[in-house]
This record gives structure tokens, sequence and C-alpha cells, in this order.
């Protein structure tokens, strides 16, 4: 098994594994921590949609990005793809209604906002340019876009790394909104499209 192989299923297992997680919040409120219920509370019908549609895009994106399961199949590859694009739609709009409001001050809430636009521009200039039959230019939108859905796994590992290291949540959140997607683009620009170009 090649080292791209084993970072693809490392990638979907825990795509998958986070996906699953922000969708059994939806479905049983006890699970929810003091910080997801206030979330809910307040924000009801954008946590909803953020975390549903995250979940979809999270969990359909690993798919669409191999090569193999793409060439097998076309024509499912399309389907997700719409899926794909819809989710992060709802799940875009809704997180730049939810960063309004997000925990950290304005360095949260700029951090978040701007996630949600590149997330929904990424992804606007992948369809764009599949409409446009310019396949290399999808491919590689579509990578950006996946790198920055990817910031809900990211995300937590930050928090896990932040409360093992004894940071108090209030005072690491503002700095987790921007190193949850922002190095995420980095290494896909720099590791994954400049070899591809290369």
């Amino acid at each position: 098994m090649t080292v791209k192989s084993v970072a693809w299923y490392a990638m979907t297992l825990l795509a998958l594994a986070v996906s699953a997680y922000a969708l059994a919040i939806v479905a049983a409120p006890s699970l929810r921590n003091d910080f997801l219920a206030a979330l809910f509370a307040e924000s009801t019908l954008s946590a909803y949609a953020h975390l549903i549609s995250g979940a979809i895009a999270l969990a359909v994106g690993p798919f669409q990005l191999s090569a193999r399961l793409r060439s097998r199949n076309l024509s499912l590859h399309r389907l997700l793809g719409k899926v794909y694009v819809i989710a992060i739609a709802i799940g875009g709009v809704a997180s730049l209604s939810l960063a309004v409001s997000a925990t950290g001050g304005p360095a949260a809430k700029f951090g978040f906002g701007m996630m949600a636009i590149v997330w929904l521009a990424t992804t606007a200039m992948a369809f764009v340019s599949i409409r446009r039959r310019r396949i290399a230019e999808h491919q590689a939108w579509m990578t950006r876009s996946y790198a920055v859905t990817l910031a809900a796994v990211t995300l937590r590992f930050y928090l896990l790394i932040s409360v093992a290291s004894g940071y108090e949540f209030a005072a690491v959140y503002p700095a987790i909104a921007w190193l949850c997607w922002v190095p995420n683009l980095i290494i896909v620009e720099w590791f994954v499209l400049r070899r591809a170009v290369a």
C-alpha cells in the first residue's frame, strides 16, 4: 500500500468518525456539552443546518477525491458532487450566521467567518470549473474545498491538544478559529497541488 493510499484511508476514517459524531450530537441532545447546548439554544436552525450539512460534506468528500472510485462510476461521482455542493451551500450560509455570534471575540468571529466565505468560494469555483469542463481546475478547487471541510477534523485535534496542555478553552478558541483551516489550505497548496503541477 502506498503512502498516498494510507493517507487517504486515514483521512477517510477521521472524516467519517467526525461526521458520525456530528450527527449523533444532532440526534441525541444528551451528548451535547454546555457549549453545544448553548449553541443549539441560541441559534437552533443554523446549528442544525451546519452540523447536518457539514457531516454530509465531510463524509462524501473523500470518495469524490478518489481517482479510482471516480473512474469506476462517473455517474455516482456526479451525483455525490451535487450532494456535496448543496451541503456546503447550506452549511456555509449557516456557518456565516454562527460566526456572527461565535465565542472568542472578534478574532474568532472573523476567523470562522472567513472560513465560511472561503468554504463557499472554493466550492463555487469547483462547480463553475466543472460546468466549463475544466477538469484540472475543478479537481484543484475541490481539493481546496475539502481542505476547508476537514477543518471539522483539525479543529477537534487542536481542542484535544489545548485541553491536554492545560490551556483554557476561552484562551485558545480564537487561535483555533484560524488554525483549524488555514494550515489545511497551505498543506494542500504546497504538498498536493504543487506536486500535481510539477
